[in-house]
């Protein structure tokens, strides 16, 4: 068994075991994860991917990487092949991977969620190095039953091309001060958030976008909330995003827009519905288990910035 650098790998000696990681993660997030394992592999072949594989003889049996993104490096996926988990073997790739990404040059912020992970032990080892962290739950909801769009005053709208930067403002304006804003700098300008919706929309950046299942809503004095909807597999959609403007938080705007894009997974065929969501955010959360979502995995977000800036949580 060795470690070995990710730049030592070609991308034919890790395909069986991103494909065993697709299976995986189809099976565990209803996630059909071949594009993102298509990404990797590509990413490796550029030599994008800076990161570690661990081999048995000639196999990759584990791996984990990071990426340097918008003036942060992000930490990927953290598998091990079935047969080689609960050993320590992922936390020891990520503690190598983490090492490498906070002595890099001139980068100053490290996050990561792990979501796509299969190590036990992955949270605490953020912990150790330093990182502020969050948890966070994947949730799911079977979409057989009937979906009710509550009465309401707002206009709702198919999201346009146009619409994109409007939808980024929100965004931003109601993730202001937040403790997802302290933890992923996604939030932490319009400009990012612009760059986020874009990826979401236009770069299939979280499974393919649901153009029948994203919605403007537009009150009296402009933009007053936006749900973001892609699919993550065959059978299975997902909110990427859902936000409503400061002003017009507890007015029932969110719950508006969620059934709004959950009718729109029923009618178009899909069996569940999913999301992610800060554990810590309670009034969301509150909603989302209303509507019947349920926890289907525990996980974190972490973030890490260079002595002497420091990240300030909200209380």
């Amino acid at each position: 068994m060795r470690t070995r650098p990710l730049a030592e790998i070609s991308s034919r000696d890790l395909r069986p075991l991103l494909d065993e990681e697709s299976e995986h993660w189809g099976q565990a997030l209803l996630w059909d994860y071949t594009d993102v394992s298509s990404a990797v592999a590509s990413g490796l072949e550029r030599r994008a991917l800076t990161g570690f594989v661990l081999q048995d003889g000639l196999r990759c049996v584990g791996y984990c990487y990071y990426m340097l993104d918008a003036g942060r490096a992000i930490v990927g996926s953290l598998f091990a092949a079935a047969g080689f988990r609960g050993q320590g073997l992922e936390e020891s790739l990520l503690d190598a991977v983490l090492a490498e990404a906070q002595s890099h040059r001139g980068n100053d912020r490290v996050e990561c969620q792990t979501l796509f992970s299969t190590a036990a032990e992955a949270d605490g080892r953020f912990a150790r190095a330093g990182f502020l962290s969050r948890v966070r739950h994947y949730l799911v909801r079977p979409l057989a039953g009937p979906v009710t769009v509550p009465e309401h005053r707002w206009k709702l709208r198919a999201l346009r091309r146009e619409d994109l930067a409007p939808a980024a403002l929100v965004i931003h304006a109601s993730h202001r001060g937040s403790l997802d804003a302290a933890l992923n700098l996604t939030y932490a300008t319009p400009g990012y958030c612009r760059g986020f919706v874009e990826t979401l929309v236009l770069r299939a950046g979280c499974g393919r976008f649901d153009p029948e299942a994203s919605f403007l809503a537009e009150g009296p004095t402009g933009p007053a909330g936006v749900v973001l909807s892609s699919h993550l597999s065959r059978t299975n959609g997902h909110i990427c995003q859902v936000s409503v403007a400061p002003d017009t938080q507890g007015s029932g705007l969110g719950e508006v827009l969620m059934t709004s894009a959950l009718a729109a997974f029923a009618s178009e065929g899909l069996a569940t519905a999913s999301l992610s969501v800060t554990f810590d955010n309670r009034r969301a959360y509150r909603l989302y288990q209303r509507l019947g979502f349920r926890l289907r995995k525990e996980f974190a977000a972490h973030a890490w910035v260079r002595p002497p800036a420091r990240i300030e949580l909200p209380a």
